[in-house]
């Protein structure tokens, strides 16, 4: 057994480490890092960044739990 970790498939760690990590890319000061009035391709930082990183972390979700259907 592995502890309280014992009920928790693989599936469910990697799903709850996504989360940490979306927490993470949208915690307010790393989201300051990106509040500048710069732009990239005429698309303002901010929004690219927090679109991009949900984009990712929607993927990256889907990906974690298409591995755990038959």
């Amino acid at each position: 057994m592995n502890g309280e970790y014992s009920d928790m498939n693989k599936s469910s760690r990697r799903l709850a480490a996504l989360f940490v990590i979306g927490i993470a890319a949208l915690y307010p000061p790393l989201l300051e890092a990106f509040n500048r009035p710069s732009s990239f391709l005429g698309i303002p930082i901010l929004p690219l960044y927090l679109f991009s990183a949900w984009s990712v972390l929607v993927l990256v979700g889907w990906i974690v739990s298409r591995r755990d259907e038959p």
